[in-house]
């Protein structure tokens, strides 16, 4: 996935930097002072976050209701989640970004059995390919800080389960099961919020750093699920951006 986001960066940014080479004055630009209050100027960006991912799990009162048991139990897992997207000011202090988030959300469990030396270990990941679209209010030209927030519409795309245990004999399995059906939600739709700070240079390569913030309003989890799951995360974002 990684290396398709890498290819469309690439080709965005050739055919933009074509396209408005065609348009562009010859005359020798003015040096911004980085704090000088301007408009953003169209970019394109790539972005790499890393997540805790956490979440809400709660029996599904409408259909058995039936006791979280060892689920309860679970712990957040740190996941890679990458963007590719454009964003442009809409005046001095506001600015609008989109693109395409190939996102990762999950939980973790693990059991050793103080008796034994039995023991069992799951990581479940969701997979979503989403349609980011944010608000930011910034100030500063070649050096920008920014604080924003913004909704994401998401396609499920896969569920995988790793999973590894041991028995008191010494035997070790592993298994990995990949499941995409209608145990889960076709969709699901967040909100999220960020702040950070980016830098232009001046031949428009420019480097972001940011955090963001996820919260999920819809069930991961289809209707007859026996829990109602919601993922969350907290991350780090690191990207870099080409100005056209």
């Amino acid at each position: 996935m990684i290396r398709y986001l890498l290819l469309c960066y690439i080709i965005l940014t050739v055919a933009c930097q074509s396209s408005f080479g065609q348009l562009e004055i010859k005359q020798q630009p003015k040096k911004k002072s980085g704090w000088k209050q301007e408009k953003m100027p169209t970019q394109v960006a790539m972005e790499f976050t890393r997540n805790q991912s956490f979440r809400t799990l709660v029996p599904n009162a409408a259909f058995l209701n039936t006791p979280l048991g060892e689920r309860a139990n679970e712990t957040p897992s740190t996941l890679w989640s990458y963007g590719l997207g454009i964003q442009t000011g809409l005046g001095k202090w506001v600015r609008f970004e989109s693109g395409l988030l190939w996102l990762q959300q999950g939980e973790q469990y693990a059991f050793n059995d103080p008796n034994s030396d039995s023991s069992l270990n799951y990581s479940n990941r969701y997979r979503y390919l989403g349609l980011p679209l944010a608000l930011n209010v910034q100030y500063g030209s070649s050096f920008r800080v920014f604080v924003g927030a913004g909704i994401a519409p998401m396609i499920f795309n896969r569920s995988i389960q790793q999973i590894n245990w041991s028995t008191a004999v010494g035997a070790n399995e592993k298994e990995t099961l990949k499941v995409k059906n209608n145990d889960f939600s076709s969709a699901v739709f967040q909100v999220y919020f960020q702040g950070g700070m980016q830098y232009t240079g001046e031949k428009g390569l420019g480097i972001i750093l940011k955090a963001v913030y996820r919260q999920q309003l819809s069930n991961t989890y289809g209707k007859y699920n026996a829990y109602v799951h919601k993922a969350n995360a907290m991350g780090f974002t690191l990207g870099i951006s080409k100005t056209f």
